[in-house]
Protein backbone atom coordinates (compact mmCIF):
# COMPACT_ATOMS: atom_id res chain seq x y z
CA UNK A 1 0.00 0.00 0.00
CA UNK A 2 1.11 3.27 -1.05
CA UNK A 3 1.86 5.72 2.01
CA UNK A 4 -0.24 9.28 2.10
CA UNK A 5 3.22 11.22 1.96
CA UNK A 6 4.55 10.03 -0.88
CA UNK A 7 1.20 10.61 -2.79
CA UNK A 8 1.24 13.62 -5.89
CA UNK A 9 -1.86 15.01 -3.81
CA UNK A 10 -0.43 15.13 -0.78
CA UNK A 11 3.02 16.75 -2.43
CA UNK A 12 0.60 19.31 -3.83
CA UNK A 13 -1.41 19.74 -0.37
CA UNK A 14 2.42 20.23 0.92
CA UNK A 15 3.21 22.88 -1.47
CA UNK A 16 0.33 24.93 -1.25
CA UNK A 17 0.78 25.91 2.44
CA UNK A 18 3.87 27.43 1.48
CA UNK A 19 2.52 28.84 -2.28
CA UNK A 20 -1.12 28.55 -2.69
CA UNK A 21 -1.20 30.43 -6.25
CA UNK A 22 1.62 28.33 -7.50
CA UNK A 23 -0.52 24.81 -6.55
CA UNK A 24 -3.53 26.22 -7.56
CA UNK A 25 -2.17 26.89 -11.37
CA UNK A 26 -0.80 23.43 -10.92
CA UNK A 27 -4.01 21.78 -10.04
CA UNK A 28 -5.80 24.09 -13.02
CA UNK A 29 -3.76 22.80 -15.29
CA UNK A 30 -3.97 19.41 -13.99
CA UNK A 31 -7.69 19.65 -13.79
CA UNK A 32 -7.54 20.55 -18.18
CA UNK A 33 -5.54 17.33 -18.63
CA UNK A 34 -7.87 14.82 -16.23
CA UNK A 35 -11.39 16.42 -16.75
CA UNK A 36 -12.86 13.66 -14.33
CA UNK A 37 -10.68 14.03 -11.34
CA UNK A 38 -12.71 14.76 -8.90
CA UNK A 39 -10.23 15.00 -5.87
CA UNK A 40 -8.41 17.82 -7.84
CA UNK A 41 -11.71 19.69 -7.67
CA UNK A 42 -12.03 19.57 -4.41
CA UNK A 43 -8.07 20.48 -2.88
CA UNK A 44 -8.32 23.57 -5.68
CA UNK A 45 -11.46 24.68 -3.75
CA UNK A 46 -10.10 23.94 -0.50
CA UNK A 47 -7.01 25.67 -1.19
CA UNK A 48 -9.33 29.06 -3.39
CA UNK A 49 -10.90 29.08 0.09
CA UNK A 50 -8.31 28.68 2.66
CA UNK A 51 -6.19 31.32 1.27
CA UNK A 52 -8.89 33.70 0.02
CA UNK A 53 -7.36 32.91 -3.91
CA UNK A 54 -9.77 33.09 -6.95
CA UNK A 55 -13.27 33.34 -7.92
CA UNK A 56 -14.16 30.32 -5.02
CA UNK A 57 -17.78 29.68 -5.43
CA UNK A 58 -17.47 28.98 -9.66
CA UNK A 59 -14.57 26.41 -7.82
CA UNK A 60 -17.15 25.24 -5.37
CA UNK A 61 -19.52 25.18 -8.31
CA UNK A 62 -17.32 22.55 -10.58
CA UNK A 63 -16.44 20.44 -7.16
CA UNK A 64 -19.91 20.07 -6.46
CA UNK A 65 -20.48 19.40 -10.11
CA UNK A 66 -18.17 16.21 -10.33
CA UNK A 67 -18.44 14.49 -6.33
CA UNK A 68 -20.77 12.14 -5.48
CA UNK A 69 -21.04 12.97 -1.93
CA UNK A 70 -21.73 16.89 -1.48
CA UNK A 71 -21.77 16.35 2.65
CA UNK A 72 -18.12 17.37 2.93
CA UNK A 73 -19.21 20.41 1.01
CA UNK A 74 -21.14 21.65 3.81
CA UNK A 75 -18.94 24.20 6.29
CA UNK A 76 -21.49 22.53 9.13
CA UNK A 77 -21.96 18.87 8.71
CA UNK A 78 -24.58 18.65 11.24
CA UNK A 79 -26.59 21.07 9.91
CA UNK A 80 -29.57 19.79 7.66
CA UNK A 81 -31.52 22.08 6.06
CA UNK A 82 -35.12 22.18 7.18
CA UNK A 83 -37.98 21.61 4.13
CA UNK A 84 -39.11 25.33 3.13
CA UNK A 85 -42.99 26.01 3.92
CA UNK A 86 -44.72 27.22 0.69
CA UNK A 87 -47.43 29.13 0.45
CA UNK A 88 -50.36 27.32 -1.27
CA UNK A 89 -53.68 28.75 -1.94
CA UNK A 90 -56.06 25.87 -1.69
CA UNK A 91 -58.60 26.65 1.30
CA UNK A 92 -58.29 29.78 3.46
CA UNK A 93 -56.41 32.36 1.22
CA UNK A 94 -52.47 32.53 1.24
CA UNK A 95 -52.62 29.48 3.79
CA UNK A 96 -48.95 28.37 4.74
CA UNK A 97 -48.46 24.39 4.55
CA UNK A 98 -45.66 22.11 4.13
CA UNK A 99 -45.55 20.06 1.31
CA UNK A 100 -46.72 17.04 3.31
CA UNK A 101 -49.41 19.04 4.97
CA UNK A 102 -50.36 19.90 1.03
CA UNK A 103 -50.47 15.96 0.27
CA UNK A 104 -52.56 15.02 2.80
CA UNK A 105 -54.85 17.48 1.75
CA UNK A 106 -55.39 16.13 -2.02
CA UNK A 107 -55.60 12.82 -0.67
CA UNK A 108 -59.13 11.43 -1.11
CA UNK A 109 -61.23 10.99 2.01
CA UNK A 110 -63.91 8.22 3.02
CA UNK A 111 -66.79 10.85 1.72
CA UNK A 112 -65.71 11.04 -1.94
CA UNK A 113 -65.02 7.37 -2.14
CA UNK A 114 -68.27 6.69 -1.14
CA UNK A 115 -69.45 9.22 -3.87
CA UNK A 116 -67.37 7.34 -6.37
CA UNK A 117 -69.08 4.16 -5.35
CA UNK A 118 -72.80 5.04 -5.03
CA UNK A 119 -72.06 6.67 -8.56
CA UNK A 120 -70.47 3.50 -10.22
CA UNK A 121 -73.21 1.49 -8.44
CA UNK A 122 -76.30 3.87 -10.35
CA UNK A 123 -74.10 3.69 -13.48
CA UNK A 124 -74.95 -0.38 -13.38
CA UNK A 125 -77.93 -0.59 -12.49
CA UNK A 126 -79.17 2.26 -14.86
CA UNK A 127 -77.20 0.19 -17.83
CA UNK A 128 -79.73 -1.43 -20.42
CA UNK A 129 -79.34 -5.09 -20.01
CA UNK A 130 -79.06 -7.21 -22.85
CA UNK A 131 -81.59 -10.22 -23.38
CA UNK A 132 -81.80 -13.25 -25.31
CA UNK A 133 -84.65 -14.37 -26.46
CA UNK A 134 -85.50 -18.27 -27.31
CA UNK A 135 -86.64 -18.51 -30.71
CA UNK A 136 -88.57 -22.04 -31.78
CA UNK A 137 -86.17 -22.32 -34.93
CA UNK A 138 -83.48 -25.11 -34.39
CA UNK A 139 -79.88 -24.11 -33.59
CA UNK A 140 -77.73 -25.17 -36.55
CA UNK A 141 -74.82 -26.92 -36.13
CA UNK A 142 -72.18 -24.71 -38.71
CA UNK A 143 -69.54 -27.13 -38.13
CA UNK A 144 -70.98 -30.16 -40.19
CA UNK A 145 -72.06 -27.85 -43.02
CA UNK A 146 -67.97 -27.31 -43.66
CA UNK A 147 -66.67 -30.94 -45.07
CA UNK A 148 -62.86 -31.27 -45.33
CA UNK A 149 -61.00 -33.25 -47.77
CA UNK A 150 -58.86 -35.93 -46.91
CA UNK A 151 -56.22 -34.94 -49.86
CA UNK A 152 -56.10 -31.40 -49.28
CA UNK A 153 -55.00 -31.82 -45.87
CA UNK A 154 -52.80 -34.52 -46.31
CA UNK A 155 -49.16 -33.48 -45.75
CA UNK A 156 -45.53 -35.10 -45.80
CA UNK A 157 -45.19 -34.30 -41.77
CA UNK A 158 -48.84 -36.26 -41.41
CA UNK A 159 -47.71 -39.33 -43.63
CA UNK A 160 -44.29 -39.24 -41.03
CA UNK A 161 -46.11 -39.08 -38.09
CA UNK A 162 -48.62 -42.06 -38.88
CA UNK A 163 -45.23 -44.11 -39.43
CA UNK A 164 -43.73 -43.20 -36.28
CA UNK A 165 -47.29 -43.69 -34.59
CA UNK A 166 -47.37 -47.45 -36.17
CA UNK A 167 -50.17 -46.42 -38.22
CA UNK A 168 -49.38 -48.07 -41.18
CA UNK A 169 -52.65 -48.25 -43.36
CA UNK A 170 -53.08 -44.47 -42.49
CA UNK A 171 -49.14 -43.45 -43.48
CA UNK A 172 -49.89 -45.78 -46.96
CA UNK A 173 -53.14 -44.03 -47.69
CA UNK A 174 -51.58 -40.49 -46.73
CA UNK A 175 -48.48 -40.92 -49.17
CA UNK A 176 -50.57 -42.80 -52.16
CA UNK A 177 -52.47 -39.38 -51.79
CA UNK A 178 -49.30 -37.48 -51.63
CA UNK A 179 -48.35 -39.47 -54.71
CA UNK A 180 -51.14 -37.79 -56.92
CA UNK A 181 -51.04 -34.71 -55.07
CA UNK A 182 -47.14 -34.03 -56.07
CA UNK A 183 -46.27 -35.98 -59.16
CA UNK A 184 -42.97 -35.03 -59.23
CA UNK A 185 -42.12 -36.52 -55.44
CA UNK A 186 -44.19 -39.54 -57.29
CA UNK A 187 -40.64 -41.83 -56.94
CA UNK A 188 -39.79 -41.07 -52.95
CA UNK A 189 -43.66 -41.54 -52.53
CA UNK A 190 -43.32 -45.08 -54.58
CA UNK A 191 -40.76 -46.50 -52.03
CA UNK A 192 -42.10 -44.91 -48.72
CA UNK A 193 -44.92 -47.34 -49.52
CA UNK A 194 -43.13 -50.22 -50.51
CA UNK A 195 -41.22 -49.96 -47.41
CA UNK A 196 -44.94 -49.51 -45.35
CA UNK A 197 -45.70 -52.58 -47.24
CA UNK A 198 -43.17 -54.58 -46.46
CA UNK A 199 -43.39 -53.79 -42.64
CA UNK A 200 -47.04 -54.37 -42.91
CA UNK A 201 -46.56 -57.92 -44.35
CA UNK A 202 -44.03 -58.58 -41.67
CA UNK A 203 -46.70 -57.66 -39.13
Amino acid sequence: MVSQEQTYLSTLEKQASDNPEEALKKIQSLVKEYPYFQALYHMGWQIAKTHGLGDTSSLLHACSLRTKNRLHLIPNPDYVEQPKLTKYTTGDANEVKSFSDWLVQLAPTSNAASDESRLIDKFLSDVPKISFEKTAEKQVDLTKKQSFDAQTLMTETLAEVYVKQGKLKKAKKAYEILALKYPEKSSFFATQIKKIKSKLKES
